[in-house]
């Protein structure tokens, strides 16, 4: 399946309270986990890759404090 563009898996696990969910972020970054509900996992999905597609907060340089 596919969220924002990013591809993940959510299947039901060995008992009936246990689902697993995995995300591909990227090439080399895949997360996983578990759940007790399948829309546990799929807001675990969803929390995941917005918080990794939300935008960076740029830091600005504090000034240099030389007056002249």
């Amino acid at each position: 399946m596919e969220y924002r563009g990013k591809q993940y898996t959510i299947v039901q696990g060995i008992g009936p309270d246990s689902w697993r969910w995995t995300v591909h972020l990227d090439e080399k970054t895949i997360k996983s986990g578990q759940a007790t509900s399948r829309a546990a996992a799929m807001n675990s999905v969803v929390w995941l890759i917005d918080k990794a597609l939300k935008p960076k907060k740029v830091i600005p340089d504090p000034p240099s404090g030389e007056l002249f």
